[in-house]
């Protein structure tokens, strides 16, 4: 269910308008229908929404959160360091491929402008 039809729901439920809550949240009518429509509401603005229409934020959530459990059992940012080193080595010799193919580019400018006084 879009969260447009929950806020519907429980501003009915208060009987109160849709310009009565975007008032008090200090936005406009059609800012406000639009991001909840879309479901691109900010966090604190549901947080506000939840304190105004006095409810519980998880009100405006269809489902129990499922909490994430990581298939290896580590923390929830999984990436070791030891799978990237390759990668960071091989960027950080390229890098180094970069500069000395850089520094011989001007070597050959500058002897290409000697020669050619």
């Amino acid at each position: 269910m879009p969260l447009k039809n929950v806020v519907d729901g429980i501003l009915k439920e208060k009987n109160r308008p849709m310009s009565w809550l975007a008032d008090e949240m200090n936005k406009t009518f059609d800012g406000l229908k639009l991001s909840l429509l879309r479901g691109s509401i900010k966090y604190n603005d549901l947080i506000s929404m939840a304190r105004i229409l006095q409810v519980s934020p998880s009100t405006f959530f269809e489902s129990e959160p499922i909490p994430y459990k990581n298939p290896k059992g580590n923390e929830t940012l999984a990436d070791t360091k030891e799978e990237y080193n390759d990668l960071k080595n091989s960027l950080k010799n390229c890098k180094e491929m970069l500069s000395a193919l850089k520094d011989q580019l001007k070597d050959k400018e500058k002897i290409i402008s000697l020669l050619s006084k």
